[in-house]
């Protein structure tokens, strides 16, 4: 393995560029054998029945580099279709499925491989590991840089690929023993590509060998497109299984953004995070406000109800504007006056749709399709923004259901007493002292007197007048009694139900309509040139109450 110095290009950015010179073109013990080895490396059998080619395709070279016989790691290509990245790790190694990075395990002993990227022109290797080690500095302080960054030369990369490694140590969050961090950046002229690998000290010293191997047998070559059917079916091809204790506070897991982070600053993890949760948003809003129109505000349940897709609108809309403004690389004061702006109505309308624009322009620009819903490919595996709202806000409904228990008294009914007019025309047993309703004057309309009382959750009422002539054909005037009762709701009320019947004798009719959230009984019938009308409202669920009933089967006329 050889080490030369890249074409350094300078460009102004918010990240250091690495100074890479001739005097610092080595690391300790990078090219050479382990020490005080004493036995030389095994040769490998050229026969057929060699373990290694009848399980996996051997890489060229293996025995030469760093002095040791790497057969006995029976190495096994790994390949990121959407990273354009392809290198061999020992056969045990396990693949953690992730769609857009690629992250490998060792079970054995702990060590991790996480390699990630995105496309990116014109960018030089110096400052894409200015940029890599920048965020490295600031979100992990657990590392510290303990060489100089160097510059390396894999097998294949000829003038395609230029790569430089930096090595960490230090000790994790919870953990005693200490662990080494050693990063390779790779470039091509369209793509940026990092492969971190992180062991314990102890592991490190003697597996070191095998990582310098493994950078040296990295490539890169052209990415697939991301959404393409050929990237869908390289990424199914190489999902590996699927192994909880993959996740630690390494590269990747600690600082999310290093995956996505672009050259000009922004985070296209963020980005379309932030996205898709100010669609969701919006789509929660309207639901929300299709809901109130049509709910029926006396269940407690579907208040509830309400109130938790409410919650959802809010922290979705909330969370959504910070993980854009994080994603723009907003500083707290444009973060908090955007926000503020964000109050304001119609200013709000044309700032979300700007910030939709740019996230989408910017999304698109590292290689990602958005679409309804945003960039789906682009949001990070590890990110449960969506998952944490809706358990945060079924908590919080949960909480406020069982406090509008205590709260939240049940309507008081009152007892039931027997009511009668002052002209004592009828009787009817009802709740509590009934109210009269002024009536609205009509022609050929006598006597006109409405009672009503609400107990509880139902409505009772009854109305008597009378008609100056008696209808020729009952039939007909009992119809228009009932058109002219659907007529009122204006196209919100129908009828659900209906049935002749006979109270006393008299014909008459009884119907149930149903209106938003409520459905009313009404019986009417004609006694000589007097009407009765029996009405009862209460919500859909108390439709067959027994009070209903009891209400209807006690009148009787006097």
């Amino acid at each position: 393995m050889t080490f030369d110095p890249p074409n350094r290009k300078t460009s102004a950015t918010p990240f250091p560029e690495i100074n890479v010179n001739a005097g610092a073109l080595s690391l300790e013990e990078w090219d050479e054998p382990v020490a005080k080895k004493t036995t030389p490396a095994p040769a490998v059998s050229a026969t057929p029945a060699a373990p290694l080619q009848s399980q996996s395709p051997t890489p060229p070279s293996q025995q030469e580099l760093t002095g040791h016989d790497i057969a006995y790691l029976n190495p096994k290509e790994f390949r990121n279709a959407h990273l354009g990245l392809e290198f061999y790790a020992p056969g045990s190694w396990k693949e953690v499925k992730n769609s857009r990075s690629l992250h490998l395990l060792d079970a054995a002993t702990g060590t991790k491989l996480e390699a990630n990227g995105f496309a990116r022109e014109g960018i030089s290797i110096e400052k894409w590991v200015g940029m890599r080690l920048h965020i490295v500095d600031k979100e992990m302080p657990h590392f510290k840089q303990v060489t100089k960054p160097t510059v390396i030369k894999g097998e294949n990369w000829g003038s395609r690929v230029q790569g430089i490694v930096a090595e960490y140590k230090g000790i994790q969050p919870g953990d005693t023993e200490e662990s080494h961090l050693l990063i390779c950046c790779m470039r091509t002229d369209s793509m940026l590509v990092s492969i971190a690998i992180t062991a314990k000290a102890s592991v490190f010293t003697i597996k070191r060998p095998v990582y310098n191997w493994i950078f040296s047998r990295s490539d890169m070559v052209m990415p697939v497109a991301a959404g393409s059917a050929a990237a869908k079916s390289s990424a199914a091809a190489s999902a590996g299984s699927s192994n909880g204790n993959a996740r630690s506070t390494t590269l990747a897991d600690s600082v999310s953004s290093v995956q996505y982070a672009s050259a000009d600053g922004h985070d296209v993890g963020r980005l379309a995070i932030g996205q898709r949760l100010l669609i969701l948003g919006i789509l929660f809003y309207f639901v929300l406000a299709a809901w109130v129109n049509s709910m029926d505000f006396s269940s407690r349940v579907e208040i509830l109800g309400l109130c938790c897709l409410g919650l959802m609108t809010i922290f979705s809309s909330l969370l959504g504007f910070f993980r854009l403004a994080g994603g723009f690389g907003w500083s707290a004061v444009k973060t908090l006056f955007m926000f503020i702006l964000s109050f304001i109505p119609l200013v709000n309308i044309i700032l979300m749709v700007s910030y939709n624009m740019k996230a989408t322009a910017r999304i698109k620009e590292d290689g990602y399709k958005v679409g309804f819903l945003g960039a789906r490919e682009a949001i990070p595996d590890d990110n449960h923004d969506l998952r944490n709202i809706f358990l945060v806000s079924l908590a919080l409904t949960a909480c406020l259901f069982a406090v509008s228990g205590k709260i939240i008294k049940p309507p008081k009914e009152d007892p039931v007493a027997e009511f009668s007019p002052p002209d004592n025309r009828y009787s009817i047993s009802m709740p509590g002292t009934p109210i009269e309703q002024e009536a609205p004057a009509a022609e050929g309309v006598f006597n006109n007197h409405t009672y009503s009382v609400t107990s509880g959750k139902i409505q009772y009422a009854i109305t008597s007048f009378d008609l100056a002539v008696r209808p020729a054909d009952p039939t007909y005037f009992l119809d228009t009694i009932k058109a002219g009762m659907v007529g009122q709701g204006k196209g919100k009320i129908s009828v659900i139900n209906e049935n002749s019947i006979q109270v006393e004798g008299n014909a008459g009719r009884s119907v149930t309509l149903s209106a938003p959230g409520a459905v009313k009984k009404v019986d009417f019938f004609l006694v000589g040139k007097t009407v009765y009308i029996i009405e009862a409202g209460a919500p859909k669920e108390m439709a067959n109450s027994p009070k209903i009933a009891a209400f209807f089967e006690s009148f009787h006329t006097n």
